[in-house]
């Protein structure tokens, strides 16, 4: 008998759960779970009789289960749109006058250009997929009805990717619903004073200004492949002045993966209050004003400046219909024609403008949060797909293999700093752990003052083993008894990588091992063509100073480093260490 009961009980449990489901209750249903929902029905039963149960799951509830919508949107955008998918859940808009709700809404968010992918080239794939190489049900997750991607070019962009045999049907309204500018948000101590210099400049000079303030500042912005605001501030990065995307990117390297999104940006900048007082982020407007769900409250005041070529958030409705579902078409296509219209109205906005976006007239609601500007005109609202997905490809390369050249001064004063991981090819080895299979890399040993070369290859450029490369250190790189000319073999360096570099859009990287001794090379004119080639060729030069000042600001390390946008490392640093930081961001090592 007690099995039986118990039985029933768990039938009783799954109708219950089934009505809790299309009732207005389902916090309570996840709190509760059938589980604990059948013992509390037993003690119910034991202590109200059968009357309570039978309530329960008779068949007298009036409101049928409500059509369901799937809402797909921006991570960056996931947050507002799931608090304005609360709300019109419980509005009049979406309750019948029985008290039923008309439709339940699932809010999810997925990478950005994935959901492009999977929506342009993939569409078949998301709806069977075939294999595990394309399977946009494990990446993204189910078929949306509705996205909201965070630009109106994510639409053209899915467009130009389908062909005949694409199963899903995109129906995108012609304007936005909101807008957020995409801003160079910066400590305040370190932020620029005047209007003139917080609005109407490129994002690139905005960034060589920030570092004229502060010479240790530093820039981030999150993934351009998981969020369309990190693509959409690349799209200003990757400007005129910036026609090399390995280059631009030097703006905004940082050790490491960068943050998904814009949030987790500025989660994980005070996890370190010397970097939160130095970094500016590169993250939408309205995070700003409403802030993010940080364990941390304690976050460096920000000042937001506003690049003028860098198109702004601007979130857009997009109806998606997927071939075959034409079952209930007409009762989902009036259940997301509902959702917009509340959506894109007074209701909807309001719940934006809630977060700090800003209306698509420019407005902002009162008060405004600490470090915004009312009117920041004028801003470059809009971007273009093809331009999107140009940027993302070049980002792409421009993070993809890399090509590494390596000086290693063999002149004769390096012979005492020449044995043990602290010496030129200790340091150098240790760094091979920042390069993978992909990445083509040379090593030349630097010393002699006459001849053609004022270098000999000890490796030439290719891919390499890690075990190749060591091994022809190893037996070919040796001190020469001679002094080094590092004017001729950097100048030599910049041409053989500039030269290389007009084939592809690598990034790239020279490192430049030397204890300094023969600096007397790069002096008045000599240390000018240099610096002057450097600024030119934009390829950064690493420059790994055995001496405990060879980063000393007037040094020549540190100049050619600061010329060519890459970084002096001396031995008052953990040489091994930062050497294989710098060769990791260029290279696609496992270290």
């Amino acid at each position: 008998p007690l099995t039986a009961f118990l039985a029933l009980l768990g039938t009783w449990a799954g109708t219950a759960t089934a009505r809790l489901r299309r009732s207005r209750l389902p916090g309570l249903l996840r709190a509760v779970g059938p589980t604990r929902l059948t013992a509390l029905l037993a003690l119910a039963a034991v202590g109200l009789g059968s009357y309570g149960i039978v309530a329960l799951t008779s068949d007298s509830d009036p409101c049928a289960p409500p059509l369901e919508l799937r809402v797909l949107t921006d991570p960056d955008l996931a947050p507002t749109v799931t608090a304005a998918a609360d709300a019109y859940l419980t509005s009049d808009a979406n309750t019948t006058g029985g008290g039923c709700r008309r439709s339940g809404i699932t809010v999810y968010s997925a990478g950005s250009a994935d959901t492009v992918a999977a929506l342009g080239q993939d569409s078949v794939a998301w709806q069977e997929p075939r294999d595990e190489e394309s399977n946009p049900q494990r990446d993204v997750g189910p078929q949306p009805d509705v996205w909201i991607p965070a630009s109106p070019a994510d639409a053209a962009r899915v467009t130009g990717l389908q062909d005949t045999d694409a199963v899903a049907e995109l129906e995108a309204d012609e304007e936005p619903f909101a807008h957020s500018p995409v801003v160079l948000a910066v400590p305040d101590r370190i932020a620029a004073k005047s209007l003139g210099d917080r609005v109407d400049l490129p994002l690139s000079r905005m960034i060589d200004h920030l570092r004229v303030r502060d010479e240790n500042a530093a820039v981030r912005r999150p993934d351009p492949e998981f969020a369309d605001a990190a693509l959409l501030a690349t799209v200003g990065l990757y400007d005129t002045a910036n026609p090399d995307a390995a280059g631009a990117e030097q703006k905004v390297a940082q050790p490491g993966p960068p943050a998904p999104t814009a949030a987790d940006l500025l989660c994980a900048l005070p996890d370190d209050d010397a970097v939160d007082n130095r970094t500016a982020a590169l993250v939408p407007e309205f995070l700003l004003r409403s802030g993010v769900a940080c364990e941390r409250t304690t976050r460096t005041p920000r000042t937001a400046q506003y690049p003028n070529d860098v198109p702004g958030v601007q979130p857009v409705f997009v109806r998606v219909r997927w071939e075959g579902a034409d079952r209930d078409e007409s009762a989902r296509d009036r259940a997301a024609g509902d959702f917009r219209a509340w959506l894109t109205g007074e209701e909807g906005r309001a719940v934006f403008a809630g977060d700090g976006f800003r209306s698509t007239g420019g407005e902002l609601r009162a008060p405004l949060a600490a470090g915004v500007l009312v009117d920041p005109e004028p801003l470059d609202e809009s971007a273009g797909g093809a331009e999107m997905t140009d940027v993302l490809d070049r980002y792409r390369a421009a993070h993809g293999p890399g090509r590494v050249l390596y000086l290693l001064d063999s002149s004769g004063s390096m012979a005492g700093l020449w044995e043990g991981p602290s010496g030129g090819p200790g340091l150098l080895k240790q760094s091979l752990g920042g390069l993978g299979g992909d990445d083509e890399y040379a090593v030349w040993g630097v010393s002699g003052t006459s001849g053609d070369r004022p270098y000999e290859t000890v490796l030439p450029f290719g891919p390499h083993t890690r075990k190749e490369a060591e091994r022809a250190v190893d037996t070919r790189a040796r001190v020469r008894d001679a002094q080094a000319d590092p004017h001729a073999a950097l100048l030599a360096a910049l041409d053989e990588m500039a030269e290389r570099g007009t084939a592809d859009d690598r990034p790239q990287l020279i490192v430049h091992i030397t204890d300094g001794e023969d600096d007397t090379a790069l002096t008045a004119g000599n240390l000018d063509d240099v610096l002057t080639r450097a600024r030119s060729a934009r390829i950064p030069v690493a420059t790994v100073s055995l001496d405990s000042a060879g980063c000393d600001r007037v040094k020549p390390a540190a100049r050619i480093a600061t010329a060519s946008g890459g970084r002096c490392l001396d031995a008052g640093d953990d040489l091994g260490a930062g050497l294989t930081d710098e060769v990791a961001r260029t290279g696609t090592g496992e270290d």
